[in-house]
């Protein structure tokens, strides 16, 4: 069996196939998950990759490196109400920072401390 970080890879290649499988006329058509349409499932999907990346960056003692374009790809998802942060379901309340970045203050918004990262 692979291990999990390999399992991980693999996984995110697959969803990698399937987002570029996505035609622009399908972005507003329903899902599954009665919660979001496929624009709003794609940007979820990345906002979590980020963010659980950022963790597991810290977490390790490594440096993450997005292209700021996705970050601010994230950031402008969680500041216009893309998802709920304050039913502290997904997310601590938002942490202050002074940071300029767009990963910093998008993962002092979902409730991290960004110091922990960058």
């Amino acid at each position: 069996m692979a291990a999990l970080h390999e399992q991980l890879a693999a996984a995110a290649r697959e969803a990698i196939r399937l987002a570029d499988g996505v035609d622009p006329g399908q972005l507003d058509d329903p899902t599954p998950c009665p919660a979001y349409d496929v624009r709003a499932l794609i940007a979820h999907l990345m906002q979590e990759i980020v963010l659980h990346s950022w963790d597991l960056a810290v977490a390790t003692g490594q440096q993450p490196e997005f292209p700021d374009e996705v970050a601010e790809t994230v950031l402008r998802w969680l500041e216009g109400g893309g998802e709920d942060l304050t039913s502290g379901e997904w997310y601590a309340a938002p942490v202050p920072t002074g940071a300029d970045s767009p990963l910093a203050r998008a993962v002092a918004l979902s409730g991290r401390d960004a110091r922990g990262g960058q």
